[in-house]
């Protein structure tokens, strides 16, 4: 594994197959929190919350996916949710990571469910910031970016490029603020890196078929599960179906609406975030107690 230093803790290359490496980055003492980024995300996206949370003593796993943020990108990987889930959990595993609460973004969230009842020993609870119950990474949102880039890409593009994501996260937020340039680019700056391979990857995610499905397993989850959804209108927000198939299939729900907060609740409230990580695992612990 090679490990370098960044501000949000030690860098990891770690591979759990061949030519498929996730990018990890860890740092802090304590309760392992597990970070997991969305498909437009990255690990700059939690840097508001790291230091807090270690702070209040947790220790910080930030997992990108494989094909999200600095994790490699290969032609020829199962994309499905559920390689997804397998592959994060690989991580873990190579970590020594057990009994985590593990947060994912938008997508990704759907990832930690399925690790939750795939690999139950490794997830104490599931924070879902703004995910549904996904059963593709396939949605219209997806469909319309791999549209647009592919013109974006023939047409070279760049300034048009950066111009349509920064317009798709301002859509996607309550308050747009958190959105300046720096942040922009590090957002972009893998997807700068290697547009074409960005948008194959993407469109491979978008089709890959799932060996089972989420809904079906969601009784199968034992773990609290947290929903944490912006109350301000935006793009991507999760359905009032989707909050009904997670509230009827899942053993241990409850929601969290963020007034003012749109799908980027780390960025854009993120003193909210770490308040829900600590109090659940507040509850986890009394919870422990009391057996």
């Amino acid at each position: 594994m090679l490990i370098l230093m960044l501000n949000l803790g030690a860098v990891q290359a770690v591979e759990v197959a061949p030519d498929q490496v996730l990018t990890v980055i860890s740092a802090g003492a304590g309760d392992p929190v597990v970070l997991l980024p969305g498909l437009s995300g990255c690990a700059y996206g939690y840097r508001k919350i790291v230091p807090p949370l270690q702070e209040q003593g947790f220790r910080t796993i930030i997992i990108e996916p494989l094909g999200i943020g600095s994790s490699s990108r290969p032609g020829a990987a199962d994309y499905s949710l559920t390689g997804q889930a397998d592959r994060v959990a690989a991580a873990m595993d190579a970590l020594d990571l057990k009994g985590a609460i593990i947060v994912g973004h938008g997508v990704s969230a759907s990832v930690a469910l399925r690790i939750a009842y795939r690999r139950p020993d490794l997830v104490q609870a599931v924070v879902s910031v703004e995910g549904g119950p996904d059963e593709s990474a396939a949605n219209p949102t997806v469909a319309n970016s791999l549209k647009f880039a592919s013109v974006v890409v023939k047409l070279g593009g760049g300034r048009l490029l950066r111009d349509k994501f920064k317009s798709s996260l301002e859509n996607a937020s309550g308050d747009p603020t958190w959105l300046d340039r720096r942040t922009l680019g590090r957002y972009l700056k893998n997807i700068n890196a290697d547009t074409g391979r960005c948008i194959d990857t993407l469109r491979a995610m978008a089709e890959a078929s799932e060996p089972e499905s989420l809904q079906d397993n969601l009784q199968n989850i034992n773990c609290p599960v947290l929903l944490m959804t912006g109350e301000a209108p935006h793009s991507g927000a999760v359905t009032a179906d989707e909050v009904e198939i997670l509230s009827a299939g899942l053993v241990r729900f409850s929601r969290q609406q963020v007034p003012g907060a749109g799908h980027f609740i780390f960025e854009e409230q993120p003193e909210v975030v770490v308040a829900a990580i600590r109090s659940l695992n507040e509850e986890l612990g009394r919870l422990s107690c009391a057996q």
